[in-house]
């Protein structure tokens, strides 16, 4: 048996571990994926050319929960609405908060947002191995409403970015991008969903007021944000935003006077608290600041006001008249504050939108939209003061700029809460005989009647270049298209607009390197001259009976070649086979040594 087997020694084995990567391209089309190798692996016995298929659903968050075909992924049958569900509870729910959901780096760079419609790209786990590797992911898909192609990549931190836009989301940010890091305020109004489904689900929202303190602000400051008869809106560019009715009841019976029924109970309103936690919604003299939001405006009911106040500050009662509703400078403003930094407001003759700033002196510097917007229809606008300029946007064009800007004359100012929804008053209320004081109080005027989404305050103006990003981003300014969960090999699409990534799922190309940890074994096999100078090749035996080799094989210019060389366990059992590239002379005089190496 010397001729046959031979031990090692504890110096002939070397085992080192180390990760590999392999990079697989996929096709989606039709909500499934194919990889086809070039060549056939063995698998057991036979050789089959395997397909790896990746898994593409759609997350719909507003389907209904039924075997409606429309609402079912065609691949896994599999509705939509449960996808939605699935990935919010795993990934996004209580997201930041590191250790109640999946697949977290702990690193600040990360960003998870889940809107309304999303898709899923779930790899197998025999081929992404223990990871999708980091900064290795590329979605390319034509977009629906530029037509162009969109290149997504990773940035290491599980977000998805749109590389035409930055080179990496996560380690540095790219000059063309809006000024995000200086949003003050960030109205998405996503956490309304206790208003958002009836029990028999999907049939609509429920038409009721939200409770005061339930629109969140997620900009720097989280800044209080109270209403009043405010609704949750379905159908908005977000799918999600806030509904302001006027007053309710019959639009004849709005008062005209200042009396009770002027009263915060009877109006709709969103009130953002201006304090000490967030004075950067105070934009004094020189300093510049954008607004961008999302509105769909409709017939007013306060029509008997020549413009609704769609944005305002609290006007404090010793700042002018109640509602004069008089036209300054050609357009018309209600209050005779000398100095504000921003208001938003809709003429009830034409239909036009005026956004005004007044300059220390009384003067009002104003920019219109000249067309009828109350249609009905969403639209994007973007109000900002950029230098001695001002400018409005309608659906990222520029409508109106005014160059005319005097330089402030006195410090401009805004000491009181913004409003939303309509014009708010502070008036002194009636004498407390206890303290001999009139408290202040709040009265309300000009309601606006609409929808208003995704409201963003900026403490800086926006660049032409980064109009046209906020433009491609859908008003977002986050170059965020989703999240790579990098642990369980899932690839999430998800945009504000999700026209951007509808056709994504029809013919898409996804690329990633999976990762293995692999362990490389290397044995040593020294062959002695004087070992394996014979051979047990049956082919060399003359006699079977007597085992006798043929004559050759004892001459001394024979030799025997090497083909192979197993390793075998201490049973005797076979578990490795090495086959040389060509058969090898075995060298009488010399010692050989040959290197088996093999990755488990």
């Amino acid at each position: 048996m010397s001729d046959v087997f031979k031990t090692f020694s504890p110096d002939d084995i070397q085992v080192q571990r180390f990760k590999a990567n392999k990079r697989y391209s996929l096709t989606l089309a039709n909500f499934s994926a194919s990889y086809e190798p070039d060549l056939p692996i063995p698998v057991g016995n036979e050789l089959i050319v395997p397909k790896i298929y990746g898994l593409v659903a759609k997350a719909d968050r507003f389907t209904e929960f039924n075997s409606g075909s429309e609402n079912l992924n065609s691949a896994i049958r599999i509705p939509s609405r449960s996808v939605w569900d699935n990935l919010w509870h795993m990934y996004y729910r209580d997201w930041p908060k590191h250790g109640d959901v999946f697949c977290t780096n702990g690193d600040s760079r990360e960003y998870r947002e889940l809107y309304d419609t999303a898709y899923v790209i779930s790899v197998p786990h025999y081929i992404y191995g223990e990871e999708i590797d980091k900064r290795s992911v590329v979605v390319s898909f034509d977009s629906t409403p530029s037509g162009e192609e969109i290149v997504l990549k990773d940035d290491g931190y599980g977000n998805l970015y749109n590389s035409a836009y930055a080179t990496s989301s996560g380690d540095y940010k790219d000059p063309s991008l809006p000024p995000v890091e200086g949003t003050v305020l960030y109205l998405p109004f996503k956490d309304l969903t206790p208003y958002q489904y009836r029990p028999d689900f999907g049939k609509g929202f429920l038409d009721q007021q939200i409770l005061s303190g339930s629109i969140k602000d997620y900009g720097m400051f989280n800044t209080p944000v109270s209403s009043n008869r405010v609704k949750v809106v379905t159908g908005s560019y977000y799918g999600t935003g806030i509904e302001f009715t006027g007053m309710y009841g019959d639009s004849t019976t709005i008062p005209t006077g200042f009396d009770e029924s002027t009263t915060l109970e009877s109006w709709s309103f969103a009130k953002i608290d201006r304090d000490a936690n967030n004075p950067d919604i105070n934009f004094v003299e020189n300093e510049d600041f954008a607004i961008s939001f999302y509105l769909k405006v409709e017939n007013q009911y306060d029509t008997d006001k020549l413009t609704n106040v769609i944005l305002s500050h609290i006007i404090p009662a010793d700042s002018g008249t109640f509602d004069t509703g008089q036209e300054q400078n050609g357009v018309v403003n209600g209050d005779t504050d000398t100095a504000y930094p921003f208001r938003i407001e809709i003429d009830n003759t034409t239909g036009y939108l005026h956004a005004s700033r007044k300059d220390g002196s009384g003067l009002v510097r104003t920019c219109t939209i000249e067309e009828d917007i109350t249609d009905g229809e969403w639209r994007h606008i973007l109000f900002q003061k950029s230098g001695s300029r001002l400018d409005l946007y309608n659906n990222f064009n520029l409508s109106d700029g005014d160059t005319s800007i005097m330089s402030d004359t006195r410090a401009i100012r805004n000491e009181n809460s913004i409003v939303l929804g309509s014009q708010v008053y502070s008036t002194n209320g009636d004498l407390d005989k206890r303290t001999n004081t009139r408290p202040r109080k709040l009265a309300v005027t000009r309601t606006f009647r609409g929808s208003i989404d995704e409201f963003r305050i900026y403490s800086g103006s926006f660049s032409t270049e980064q109009v046209n990003y906020l433009s491609s981003s859908s008003g977002t300014g986050i170059n965020h298209w989703g999240n790579v969960f990098y642990e369980h090999g899932q690839i999430v699409l998800t945009h504000p607009s999700s026209a951007y990534t509808a056709k994504a799922p029809e013919a898409a190309t996804v690329s990633f390197r999976a990762t293995t940890r692999l362990q490389e074994n290397l044995y040593s096999c020294e062959i002695k001259s004087n070992e394996y100078n014979q051979t047990l090749n049956p082919s060399t035996i003359e006699n079977r009976k007597t085992n006798e080799l043929f004559q050759f094989t004892s001459d001394d210019t024979w030799n025997p070649y090497i083909t192979r060389i197993g390793l075998y366990n201490d049973a005797g059992e076979l578990l490795v086979i090495g086959t040389l590239a060509q058969p090898m002379f075995k060298l009488p005089d010399y010692d050989m040594t040959f290197v088996v190496r093999f990755d488990t």
